[in-house]
């Protein structure tokens, strides 16, 4: 779902206008993300910055959650699909605005004509595909051109930035496969973040570290914000002392700030309210189902943290069941709609290998853990 679907999601009675029905598309949106980001921390404690940079940007969100493959063919597919999401959301953005004079400009031609030729090669074996390793590079290039003429610099967002590392990393494949397929990765890093002059900052979400800048990618000058004290003494005492808060300047200062506190879950609850005024009245059973079944992460030297997926879905799940029945029992549907939300998300691929190549030191950790 692109950020404009997403909008056009939320009830337009949000906005404080009385000329809702006259409001263009774009007008709705603009005052749509103005009043989500209207009670924010980040609009309260740095009022400049807010209105110096909020809604000035456009913003490129890839995600390379399924960038993986049986072969080098399915892989480079999967590779141009996330890019091919990206390139759909734009387009359908200009028909819906029905920009005409976009439609017979050169980029917008070129990025149609990229997003055709993955439209054709997704109907073709994989080994096609074999064909067009240079694609993900020449769509992502179409794919910055158009954004850059018709809306100007932009922030790139890429989420699970180290799936294709660690999918290749862990395929079967052959050494030339591997080889060409971390080729293909360094290119296009290579061209989304150091030879991209279009680029006002990149913003890279993962789960493993990898070392852009030792793979000769040219991503340098990159800063770690991690979610666990970089400092192995620190993780250890992390486990040992896990209710005392450490935030502090750095590459850590921000440990404090993943996921979500009770407090957070608390206000979510409050909001819901207003969707199913059910939830008011069962406030404290909910509370102690979502605790009881999400509650226990460290995250750095903090305990108690509430995974944000399952806290939220499981919010999204009550109140659609408890929306669709007249009489419910509200505090078995409050126990049924707790379940494994976050299992869903991911593999465990990599740690599966790590613990089969360091079995010893992994049960030498575990103890250590419990």
């Amino acid at each position: 779902m692109s950020e404009q679907e997403y909008l056009l999601t939320i009830p337009d009675t949000i906005i404080d206008d009385q000329d809702i029905p006259q409001m263009d598309l774009a007008t709705k949106c603009r005052l749509k993300r103005e009043r989500l980001f209207e009670d924010s921390l980040l609009k309260k404690l740095h009022p400049k910055f807010y209105h110096e940079h909020f809604m000035k940007y456009p913003v490129l969100n890839i995600s390379f959650s399924k960038c993986k493959g049986n072969t080098l063919g399915d892989f480079v597919l999967n590779l141009c699909k996330a890019l091919a999401a990206v390139i759909q959301a734009f387009l359908q953005d200009m028909k819906r605005q029905n920009k005409i004079d976009v439609f017979e400009s050169m980029h917008y031609t070129d990025l149609k004509e990229m997003y055709m030729v993955y439209q054709r090669l997704k109907r073709e074996s994989s080994t096609k595909a074999l064909e067009y390793t240079s694609l993900p590079l020449r769509m992502f290039e179409s794919l910055s051109d158009f954004v850059v003429e018709e809306y100007g610099q932009y922030i790139l967002l890429v989420d699970e930035y180290d799936i294709p590392f660690t999918s290749t990393y862990l395929a079967k494949w052959s050494k030339d496969d591997k080889h060409t397929a971390r080729n293909i990765i360094k290119l296009l890093y290579q061209t989304m973040l150091k030879d991209n002059n279009h680029l006002i900052k990149g913003v890279l979400f993962g789960v493993f570290e990898v070392p852009l800048t030792e793979m000769g990618s040219g991503a340098n000058n990159i800063k770690e914000i991690r979610m666990v004290p970089t400092d192995e003494k620190d993780i250890r005492a992390s486990i040992l002392t896990a209710d005392c808060p450490h935030s502090r300047d750095g590459l850590d200062a921000l440990t404090d700030s993943f996921w979500f506190n009770a407090k957070e879950v608390e206000q979510m609850l409050d909001q819901s309210t207003s969707w199913c005024a059910k939830v008011a009245d069962y406030k404290m059973f909910i509370m102690d189902q979502i605790r009881e079944w999400y509650n226990g992460y460290f995250i750095g030297r903090f305990k108690g943290k509430y995974n944000p997926w399952s806290v939220s879905s499981y919010i999204e799940t009550l109140c659609t069941l408890l929306s669709n029945q007249d009489t419910p029992d509200i505090k078995e549907i409050a126990r049924s709609a707790a379940r494994k939300y976050w299992v869903t998300t991911g593999t465990t691929e990599m740690i599966d290998a790590q613990i089969d190549r360091y079995p010893s030191e992994f049960i030498h950790m575990a103890k250590r853990l419990l």
